[in-house]
């Protein structure tokens, strides 16, 4: 039986919360979703699609906006060849009016607000297909099987979506783009690639539908290749470099050479034949049953501005404490830790005698090779204190002397059940942790009270001496979601 899937994707997501919450039009308001107070090289979590009308691309830093508004409106005066008499935010003014200057507002990042927005609008969803039929790709985008609504409703794919996308709009002044697929491949990138590029209804909303046939007439020839899912620049790249360009090159090579595929890419090769073709086997059933063998805990963070080594150690401290509280909370423990330390570029020009491996960022800037390390704890556990102690020992096994830190990165691995362990303590003094039963028992009942007053409280409530020393961050990460203001 073929089944129909859609992929929904809120438009702007975050810059059309400001502007509703604002009164404001997203599709006419020129607005960006950005945290001055990071500098104006802060990523810019949104961009309103006024905004992106004049070719601003959707996560920007912030001085990219602004020197691109700048240019924009230098090319606009040329052509007016005077001043502008007034300055507006709103899309309709500046393209009536060449006299209108090009602003825009700057909204604060509230990731608590867009939660609620985005569970209203899951609330929506609910209305027309079972839970247990969609799949939250992320807080703004989820994929569908709407295989048994069809008949149930007496609608297409395409008019189903369409109700369910007008609700969205009139309930919360969001609109939508959405992509219809007769597996979840096609659904997705229809939605990311056809419907992006076709023009809005008179609310926005955009509707393509792509079939395995349709999809090779349309696709196959569609360059670049990072636009499709699931491609991203370094294997885009390793494909480039063998003179593969386009899906319909994947494709046709797979029918001559599938092993050279395999070669390069390994078993993902399967995956990437699979796509080139528009098959996907994969299901939302699937996808629900599935459940990684593995788990992990762990959290980064790009600091403001670089830390010199001993202040990172300080940061190093604070993830490693607040990890072991997470694990606490969850119930779980671990026995490895792994860190990754990201140096700033401007460790090469003050630490001239720096003598090891250079790479080069994402905008092609120098930079000392990152730090990679890991540590087993001796025994699965949740302590605080052997845990922050093991952190700690890691980081200054690995980190670079005298260079300045930008990014941490601490992850808990062979994370387990904590009441699958099995504690075996002939005396007081023989438990693996080096403490006492006694000590260890106090540790968790002080972790517990932690965590109670976090929650009831919030979680500044309650914190350490060392979490008020200078460069200290885990205060201000506390009042933060996903690494951004709540």
């Amino acid at each position: 039986m073929e089944r129909t899937y859609v992929a929904i994707d809120l438009k702007s997501f975050y810059a059309s919360v400001e502007c509703r919450e604002r009164g404001l039009d997203p599709l006419t308001t020129y607005l960006v979703v950005a945290d001055q107070s990071r500098t104006d090289k802060t990523i810019c979590l949104a961009v309103s699609p006024a905004l992106k009308s004049w070719g601003i691309p959707g996560r920007p830093r912030l001085f990219e906006v602004i020197r691109a508004v700048q240019d924009i409106n230098a090319r606009r005066k040329v052509r007016l060849g005077r001043e502008f008499t007034t300055v507006s935010y709103d899309d309709r003014d500046v393209r009536a009016h060449p006299d209108v200057g090009l602003v825009y507002q700057i909204a604060r990042p509230r990731m608590a607000l867009y939660l609620q927005y985005s569970t209203k609008i899951y609330g929506i969803y609910l209305r027309y297909v079972a839970p247990e039929d969609i799949h939250v790709y992320s807080i703004d985008e989820v994929l569908m099987d709407v295989t048994a609504y069809l008949g149930l409703y007496g609608m297409t794919a395409r008019e189903l979506a369409e109700r369910m996308v007008r609700d969205v709009l009139q309930e919360t002044g969001i609109t939508a783009t959405v992509g219809i697929g007769t597996n979840l491949y096609l659904a997705k990138v229809a939605m990311d690639i056809v419907a992006k590029h076709l023009p809005g209804d008179s609310h926005g909303m955009r509707i393509a539908s792509l079939n395995e046939f349709s999809y090779r007439q349309i696709l196959w020839q569609h360059r670049p290749l990072t636009d499709f899912w699931r491609i991203g620049r370094g294997i885009a790249q390793k494909l480039e470099e063998n003179g593969l360009y386009t899906m319909k090159d994947i494709a046709l090579l797979s029918k001559k050479e599938e092993s050279f595929l395999y070669k390069l890419f390994g078993i993902q090769a399967e995956l990437l034949i699979d796509h080139s073709w528009g098959y996907e086997p994969c299901t939302i059933e699937d996808i629900k049953r599935w459940h990684p063998q593995k788990h992990s805990v762990g959290s980064g963070q790009v600091l403001h501005h670089p830390y010199d080594t001993e202040k990172a150690r300080l940061i190093v401290w604070e993830m490693a404490e607040a990890l072991s509280l997470e694990l606490v909370d969850k119930g779980l423990v671990t026995e490895m830790l792994v860190l990754t330390i990201g140096y700033d570029r401007t460790s090469l020009k003050q630490d001239r005698a720096y003598t090891g491996e250079i790479v080069h960022d994402s905008y092609g800037r120098a930079v000392p090779r990152h730090a990679h390390g890991t540590i087993h704890l001796g025994v699965k556990t949740a302590s605080t204190r052997l845990i922050t102690e093991g952190a700690v020992r890691l980081y200054d096994r690995i980190i670079g002397p005298g260079l300045w830190v930008r990014r941490v990165c601490l992850t808990a691995e062979r994370v387990d059940d904590e009441k699958k362990m099995r504690y075996e303590m002939d005396t007081l003094f023989d438990s693996p942790t080096g403490m006492t039963k006694e000590q260890s028992d106090r540790e968790r009942r002080q972790q517990h009270a932690i965590l109670h007053i976090q929650k009831r409280f919030g979680k500044n409530a309650i914190v350490k001496g060392r979490n008020l020393e200078e460069g200290a961050t885990t205060r201000e990460r506390n009042e933060q979601i996903g690494g951004h203001r709540a």
